[in-house]
């Protein structure tokens, strides 16, 4: 499965899009204000028209590397 790093334009897209895509699967937050949601959850935010930034586009060793570098989250 893809992925994506994405961020959105303001809190209240933030919050449709939190609350749909936990809804239908997952979302891991980072510490920089960005998001890393399955290709499918795309879909479905461009359904919705809730507006996102693709910040970047990864593949599984690039989430598993992410969320295992000490930089990204808080201890």
């Amino acid at each position: 499965m893809k992925f994506a790093k994405i961020e959105f334009n303001s809190e209240s897209d933030t919050a449709k899009a939190l609350y749909g895509i936990m809804q239908r699967g997952r979302i891991t937050g980072l510490r920089d204000g960005t998001f890393i949601v399955p290709e499918p959850a795309l879909t479905w935010l461009d359904t919705e028209e809730i507006p996102y930034k693709i910040v970047q586009k990864l593949n599984h060793d690039d989430v598993v590397q992410t969320l295992r570098d000490p930089l990204t989250h808080a201890i």
